[in-house]
């Protein structure tokens, strides 16, 4: 029935055409819920706690992501970027060598791809 669904284009929730929206307006029900019922039983606001605390987390996880990646690419100089280019272009023309049966040039590309110390030995 899921398949008849998705194939014909006729899912039966609004989640399943536009995730990300529904996400949001699912996340600010629940927020507005847990305040509510936290104003309203006149609790210590335990539920509203709970959610600020997970809001904050979130945050936390996504500014150290964000600076993880920042000293990354600050410790990159232009050769290196330029390096790591130059060796995917190098593991993609070996993928497609392997694809049509070049076996010559995907072992010239395998050797040059190799580490310094594997390719001394």
């Amino acid at each position: 029935e899921y398949m008849e669904d998705y194939n014909t284009a006729t899912l039966p929730h609004v989640k399943y055409y536009d995730f990300p929206k529904w996400e949001m307006e699912e996340y600010a029900r629940k927020k507005k819920e847990a305040h509510d019922k936290a104003t309203a039983a006149g609790e210590d606001h335990a539920a509203l706690d709970e959610l600020r605390h997970k809001e904050e987390m979130a945050k936390r996880a996504k500014q150290k992501k964000i600076d993880e990646l920042r000293q990354v690419t600050a410790g990159m100089t232009a050769e290196k970027r330029a390096e790591m280019k130059h060796q995917a272009q190098l593991r993609h023309e070996m993928a497609v060598a392997f694809k049509t049966g070049d076996e010559e040039t995907r072992k010239r590309l395998q050797r040059r791809l190799e580490p310094e110390e594997l390719a001394k030995r």
